[in-house]
């Protein structure tokens, strides 16, 4: 299987992660040292993976609240052991950009950064 699907495969892995509120799963498809940041709600946010997981842990399952799956892998660029994609969806009524940043360590991508906008 090539890169771009493996990558393609992660990133629709997370998607339903989020969506299902599967905090293992982010854990596992995030690296152990990645870092999170962006705007939410007007406020410049920086957090590690396990601020951002504890915030996750306290949310409701968009799937729980009715809120349907509405997320896209909207592009992906890959050169040799690193990967940018960039995603759309919706989470807790609010639409996001993501801008991932992927590594390959010992043949496994993991996500090492997210940078994030929502409208």
């Amino acid at each position: 299987m090539s890169d771009f699907v493996v990558i393609e495969q992660l990133i629709n892995d997370y998607f339903h992660a989020l969506h299902h509120k599967d905090v293992a799963k982010i854990e596992h498809i995030f690296w152990q040292h990645a870092t999170i940041t962006g705007y939410y709600e007007g406020e410049f946010v920086h957090s590690k993976l396990h601020d951002y997981l504890s915030i996750l842990k306290r949310m409701s399952a968009p799937d729980m609240i009715g809120e349907d799956f509405d997320m896209d892998v909207v592009s992906i660029e890959l050169k040799g052991n690193m990967a940018a994609v960039k995603t759309r969806y919706l989470f807790q009524a609010l639409h996001y950009v993501d801008y991932l940043s992927l590594m390959q360590f010992n043949g496994e991508w993991k996500i090492i950064q997210k940078t994030f906008h929502h409208d």
